[in-house]
């Protein structure tokens, strides 16, 4: 059984959206999964259309020493179609935190309680909160691998490093090694500057982030209105093709022990250093620093093609791009583009444009 954490501690960044559609790709494939829903604000719980007000008992009643082990986690469990079932959440899981403050090993509450389901699940995918607290530190305590969606902003990274710390505290103080990558979400591929921190991301992290991107598409945010996942509702979504690709690469790297050439602890500690200097430059910049604009123009014959209805296999229908604000012209992205590269701005503005 593997147990992997969707968590980091920005919200907004796909987290909630990656683990129930990592979940039901990963039941699709013969997978037999159990989603935890670890999170006080219950999204996951409301994304599979189940109203925590609903609910007699939740992850709260497994976990809270005020039950004392009265509730075993299979007590709570709630079938959502076939190989996938749900831990559910509700507000009270925030009374959690209180709970328990100075309680001893209580950062092994979550551990304890899926140690009986060792059998029965191919996967247990936990879902976060967007928080560092009791219930963050049991999250990461449980599981052995962690996912941290990132959507390459400012405070994403932010996120990141904070909850880097938490696996290298972990680590050191309890010898729990976790293997984390992080997934890029949000992607929009319309944009120049995203395709090139897609590229120097990849490039700097290597192993340590996926292969699969999830790109910007308005069905991911349909589903979860609709309390779906992507792929119950358009199995022709890109939303729903990508995270068939983040299951179909979560499932290659056990049977290739992707994580077992990866020293954890460097690797965490490399990019805590990366995502804090960059972090640390984009604080320095003059607020009157030109920056370059980021949305790219589109040649005639592309817009051709979308008038046409004519795209590649990884382009969008119409019907899935995401109408989207414009950039706000105190972006970060080509800050985080040098930092990550080595690069200045200068000499990075003059590659792309082949000068």
């Amino acid at each position: 059984m593997r147990v992997i954490a969707s968590a980091n501690q920005k919200g907004g960044c796909g987290k909630t959206t990656t683990a129930i559609n990592l979940s039901s790709s990963l039941s699709l494939k013969g997978q037999k999964v159990l989603l935890i829903d670890f999170d006080p604000q219950a999204h996951a719980t409301m994304g599979l259309n189940v109203k925590p007000s609903d609910l007699e008992k939740t992850i709260y009643d497994v976990i809270t020493p005020k039950k004392n082990w009265l509730w075993g986690i299979e007590d709570i469990l709630l079938p959502v179609k076939d190989n996938f079932d749900l831990a559910p959440s509700s507000l009270i899981l925030s009374a959690f935190e209180q709970e328990l403050s100075g309680l001893e090993k209580r950062e092994d509450r979550l551990f304890r309680a899926i140690q009986p389901l060792k059998e029965k699940y191919d996967f247990i995918v936990i879902d976060c909160p967007p928080s560092i607290g009791h219930l963050s530190f049991n999250a990461l305590r449980a599981c052995d691998e962690v996912i941290i969606p990132i959507d390459m902003s400012l405070f994403s990274l932010r996120g990141v490093t904070k909850l880097i710390e938490i696996i290298i505290l972990l680590k050191d103080k309890i010898g729990h090694d976790i293997n984390s990558r992080a997934l890029i979400t949000m992607y929009d591929r319309r944009t120049r500057y995203s395709r090139i921190v897609l590229e120097k991301v990849k490039a700097e992290f290597g192993n340590n982030v996926f292969d699969t991107v999830i790109r910007y598409n308005i069905r991911l945010r349909e589903t979860a209105d609709l309390g779906l996942p992507v792929g119950d509702y358009d199995k022709n979504a890109i939303g729903h093709k990508d995270y068939e690709n983040l299951a179909e690469e979560v499932i290659r790297s056990e049977e290739a022990r992707t994580y077992q050439n990866l020293n954890t602890s460097n690797a965490a500690q490399n990019i805590l250093q990366k995502t804090e200097e960059y972090i640390e430059t984009a604080a320095e910049l003059p607020e009157n620093e030109p920056l370059s604009s980021e949305m790219e123009e589109f040649s005639e014959d592309e817009l051709a093609g979308a008038e046409m209805g004519k795209f590649s296999e990884d382009e969008s229908p119409a019907s899935e791009i995401e109408e989207f604000p414009a950039y706000s012209p105190q972006s970060n992205y080509s800050q985080m583009v040098d930092v990550i590269a080595n690069k200045s701005s200068d000499s990075f503005l003059n590659d792309e444009d082949g000068t």
